[in-house]
C-alpha cells in the first residue's frame, strides 16, 4: 500500500519521521526503523529524502540504515522464539 500523505508533504513527513526516531528507544524505536525499512523497499520513501531529514552523508547513512536492519532483524528475532 502505497503512502500517501493528505496535510503535509513527503519532505515534512519524512522530517517529523526523523523527530520521532530521534526521541525514541527501545521497542518503538525499533518499530520506527522497520516501517522507515519498509516504506524504503517499497519506494514511497528514498535513501536520499532519508539522508536529507537525518542529515547525513550517504557513508553515514548507510551505517544507519545497516544499524536499523539489524535491529529489526534482532527484534524479529525475539518476537519469533518460542519455548521448547
Amino acid at each position: 500500500m502505497a503512502l500517501l500523505l493528505k496535510h503535509q508533504t513527503g519532505e515534512q513527513f519524512i522530517t517529523r519521521l526523523r523527530e520521532a526516531y530521534r526521541n525514541s528507544e527501545r521497542e518503538r524505536l525499533v518499530l520506527i526503523a522497520k516501517w522507515l525499512l519498509a516504506r524504503i523497499q517499497a519506494g514511497d520513501v528514498t535513501d536520499a529524502q532519508c539522508r536529507t531529514a537525518f542529515g547525513l552523508n550517504t557513508t553515514q547513512w548507510n551505517t544507519m540504515k545497516t544499524k536499523m536492519q539489524n535491529a529489526v532483524t534482532a527484534y524479529n528475532a525475539v518476537q519469533a522464539a518460542q519455548g521448547e
